[in-house]
Protein backbone atom coordinates (compact mmCIF):
# COMPACT_ATOMS: atom_id res chain seq x y z
CA UNK A 1 0.00 0.00 0.00
CA UNK A 2 2.53 2.27 0.58
CA UNK A 3 4.55 1.71 -2.19
CA UNK A 4 1.83 2.67 -4.49
CA UNK A 5 1.16 5.85 -2.46
CA UNK A 6 4.88 6.64 -3.34
CA UNK A 7 4.13 5.60 -7.38
CA UNK A 8 1.21 8.07 -7.11
CA UNK A 9 3.34 10.41 -5.43
CA UNK A 10 6.05 10.32 -8.30
CA UNK A 11 3.55 10.37 -11.07
CA UNK A 12 2.17 13.38 -9.58
CA UNK A 13 5.89 15.42 -9.71
CA UNK A 14 6.48 14.21 -13.02
CA UNK A 15 3.41 15.30 -14.89
CA UNK A 16 3.95 19.00 -13.00
CA UNK A 17 7.29 18.98 -13.56
CA UNK A 18 6.35 18.17 -17.09
CA UNK A 19 3.43 20.64 -16.87
CA UNK A 20 6.31 23.28 -15.78
CA UNK A 21 8.59 22.57 -18.59
CA UNK A 22 5.92 23.21 -20.82
CA UNK A 23 4.64 26.42 -19.31
CA UNK A 24 8.41 27.41 -19.46
CA UNK A 25 8.85 26.12 -23.33
CA UNK A 26 5.71 28.07 -24.20
CA UNK A 27 6.52 31.20 -22.45
CA UNK A 28 10.01 31.61 -24.48
CA UNK A 29 7.95 30.77 -27.84
CA UNK A 30 5.59 33.30 -27.39
CA UNK A 31 8.44 35.85 -26.29
CA UNK A 32 8.68 38.57 -29.38
CA UNK A 33 12.48 38.82 -29.24
CA UNK A 34 12.40 35.16 -30.65
CA UNK A 35 10.02 35.69 -34.02
CA UNK A 36 11.50 36.57 -37.10
CA UNK A 37 10.41 40.54 -38.75
CA UNK A 38 7.75 40.23 -41.30
CA UNK A 39 8.39 41.40 -44.73
CA UNK A 40 8.50 44.92 -45.25
CA UNK A 41 4.71 46.14 -47.13
CA UNK A 42 4.66 47.81 -50.55
CA UNK A 43 5.72 51.38 -50.55
CA UNK A 44 3.11 53.91 -50.66
CA UNK A 45 2.12 55.71 -53.32
CA UNK A 46 3.69 59.29 -54.06
CA UNK A 47 1.80 62.62 -53.31
CA UNK A 48 1.36 65.32 -56.11
CA UNK A 49 3.91 67.89 -55.91
CA UNK A 50 2.14 71.67 -55.16
CA UNK A 51 1.85 74.39 -57.85
CA UNK A 52 4.41 77.04 -57.85
CA UNK A 53 3.25 80.57 -57.23
CA UNK A 54 3.61 82.89 -59.86
CA UNK A 55 6.45 85.33 -58.87
CA UNK A 56 5.17 88.76 -58.17
CA UNK A 57 6.31 91.74 -60.00
CA UNK A 58 9.72 94.03 -58.91
CA UNK A 59 8.53 96.97 -57.84
CA UNK A 60 9.38 100.25 -59.21
CA UNK A 61 12.24 102.25 -57.73
CA UNK A 62 11.32 105.32 -56.02
CA UNK A 63 13.86 107.51 -58.27
CA UNK A 64 12.96 105.64 -61.24
CA UNK A 65 11.90 108.53 -63.33
CA UNK A 66 14.07 111.40 -61.40
CA UNK A 67 17.27 112.44 -63.50
CA UNK A 68 20.03 114.29 -62.02
CA UNK A 69 23.39 115.58 -63.59
CA UNK A 70 26.61 115.34 -61.52
CA UNK A 71 27.76 119.30 -60.58
CA UNK A 72 29.57 121.12 -63.28
CA UNK A 73 30.55 124.83 -63.96
CA UNK A 74 29.87 127.53 -65.93
CA UNK A 75 31.28 126.62 -69.14
CA UNK A 76 31.03 128.20 -72.60
CA UNK A 77 29.79 131.12 -71.05
CA UNK A 78 29.53 134.49 -72.72
CA UNK A 79 28.47 138.20 -71.45
CA UNK A 80 25.63 139.88 -73.68
CA UNK A 81 24.30 143.35 -73.83
CA UNK A 82 20.91 143.44 -74.89
CA UNK A 83 19.79 147.21 -74.68
CA UNK A 84 19.44 147.92 -71.13
CA UNK A 85 19.98 144.88 -70.01
CA UNK A 86 23.39 143.21 -69.57
CA UNK A 87 24.04 139.81 -68.27
CA UNK A 88 26.29 136.74 -68.17
CA UNK A 89 25.10 133.25 -69.21
CA UNK A 90 26.00 130.01 -70.54
CA UNK A 91 23.65 126.96 -71.08
CA UNK A 92 24.03 123.51 -70.73
CA UNK A 93 22.87 120.27 -72.92
CA UNK A 94 20.07 117.82 -71.41
CA UNK A 95 19.06 115.49 -73.83
CA UNK A 96 16.67 114.39 -71.17
CA UNK A 97 14.79 117.65 -71.17
CA UNK A 98 11.60 116.72 -73.08
CA UNK A 99 8.50 118.93 -73.67
CA UNK A 100 6.46 117.27 -71.51
CA UNK A 101 8.84 117.78 -68.52
CA UNK A 102 9.00 121.20 -69.64
CA UNK A 103 4.67 121.84 -69.29
CA UNK A 104 3.98 119.29 -66.66
CA UNK A 105 6.53 118.41 -64.56
CA UNK A 106 9.74 120.21 -62.09
CA UNK A 107 12.59 121.88 -63.41
CA UNK A 108 15.35 122.27 -60.47
CA UNK A 109 18.51 123.79 -60.79
CA UNK A 110 20.56 124.22 -57.73
CA UNK A 111 23.98 126.15 -57.00
CA UNK A 112 26.82 126.73 -54.83
CA UNK A 113 29.34 128.92 -54.74
CA UNK A 114 32.66 129.47 -52.91
CA UNK A 115 33.79 133.21 -54.07
CA UNK A 116 31.61 134.80 -51.63
CA UNK A 117 32.37 135.96 -48.29
CA UNK A 118 30.66 133.44 -45.47
CA UNK A 119 28.25 136.70 -43.90
CA UNK A 120 26.72 136.62 -47.43
CA UNK A 121 27.31 133.16 -48.68
CA UNK A 122 27.62 130.70 -45.60
CA UNK A 123 30.52 127.86 -47.10
CA UNK A 124 28.86 124.61 -48.22
CA UNK A 125 25.16 126.50 -48.31
CA UNK A 126 23.36 125.20 -51.72
CA UNK A 127 20.04 126.87 -52.79
CA UNK A 128 17.38 126.57 -55.64
CA UNK A 129 17.05 129.37 -58.48
CA UNK A 130 16.54 131.88 -58.58
CA UNK A 131 19.15 133.08 -56.05
CA UNK A 132 19.33 136.79 -55.03
CA UNK A 133 22.52 137.39 -53.65
CA UNK A 134 23.01 140.84 -51.61
CA UNK A 135 26.32 141.74 -50.88
CA UNK A 136 27.15 145.56 -50.12
CA UNK A 137 26.13 147.85 -52.88
CA UNK A 138 26.05 145.36 -55.59
CA UNK A 139 23.02 142.40 -56.00
CA UNK A 140 23.87 139.30 -57.62
CA UNK A 141 20.73 137.32 -59.42
CA UNK A 142 20.79 134.13 -60.54
CA UNK A 143 18.08 132.51 -62.91
CA UNK A 144 17.65 129.91 -64.93
CA UNK A 145 15.12 128.99 -68.26
CA UNK A 146 14.99 126.26 -70.81
CA UNK A 147 14.53 125.35 -74.06
CA UNK A 148 13.83 122.03 -75.35
CA UNK A 149 17.14 119.79 -74.39
CA UNK A 150 19.01 122.98 -73.12
CA UNK A 151 18.82 124.60 -69.71
CA UNK A 152 20.26 128.53 -70.00
CA UNK A 153 21.79 129.98 -66.73
CA UNK A 154 21.94 133.87 -66.31
CA UNK A 155 23.65 136.17 -64.12
CA UNK A 156 22.90 139.35 -63.46
CA UNK A 157 24.32 142.28 -61.43
CA UNK A 158 22.78 145.35 -60.05
CA UNK A 159 25.08 147.89 -59.30
CA UNK A 160 28.63 149.55 -61.07
CA UNK A 161 30.23 147.11 -63.56
CA UNK A 162 30.58 147.28 -66.94
CA UNK A 163 31.27 143.57 -67.33
CA UNK A 164 30.98 140.78 -65.06
CA UNK A 165 31.40 137.07 -65.41
CA UNK A 166 30.35 134.05 -63.36
CA UNK A 167 33.09 132.69 -61.34
CA UNK A 168 34.93 130.10 -62.58
CA UNK A 169 34.33 128.39 -58.64
CA UNK A 170 30.91 128.25 -59.17
CA UNK A 171 28.64 125.07 -59.11
CA UNK A 172 25.25 124.19 -60.64
CA UNK A 173 23.13 120.93 -60.83
CA UNK A 174 19.46 120.47 -62.27
CA UNK A 175 17.29 117.55 -61.23
CA UNK A 176 14.32 116.73 -63.69
CA UNK A 177 11.16 115.41 -62.27
CA UNK A 178 8.58 113.85 -65.28
CA UNK A 179 5.04 114.88 -64.74
CA UNK A 180 3.91 111.38 -63.54
CA UNK A 181 6.14 111.49 -60.58
CA UNK A 182 5.50 115.84 -59.59
CA UNK A 183 2.00 115.08 -59.08
CA UNK A 184 1.83 114.76 -55.70
CA UNK A 185 1.13 117.09 -52.73
CA UNK A 186 5.00 117.95 -52.32
CA UNK A 187 6.07 121.54 -53.28
CA UNK A 188 9.82 120.71 -54.13
CA UNK A 189 10.58 124.17 -54.29
CA UNK A 190 9.96 124.71 -50.47
CA UNK A 191 12.46 121.37 -49.80
CA UNK A 192 15.98 122.08 -48.77
CA UNK A 193 18.39 120.27 -51.31
CA UNK A 194 19.61 117.62 -48.65
CA UNK A 195 15.60 116.93 -48.51
CA UNK A 196 15.22 116.73 -52.11
CA UNK A 197 18.66 114.33 -52.15
CA UNK A 198 16.97 112.14 -49.62
CA UNK A 199 13.36 112.27 -51.31
CA UNK A 200 14.63 110.75 -54.07
CA UNK A 201 17.65 108.36 -52.64
CA UNK A 202 20.36 110.82 -54.93
CA UNK A 203 24.18 111.46 -54.67
CA UNK A 204 25.14 114.89 -52.85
Amino acid sequence: MKTHSKTMLTIKSYIKFVVLALIVAFAFSCSPEDGNDGAPGPTGIAGTNGTNGTDGQDGQDGNANVIASDWFGPDGQTFITNGYTKYAEFNVNVPELTNDIIDGGVILVYAKFTNFVPEVWPVGNTALLPITIRGGTTDHEFTFYTETTNINIRYRREGPAPTWEFSNTARFRYVLIPSTDAKNSLDYSKMTYEEVVNHFDLEL
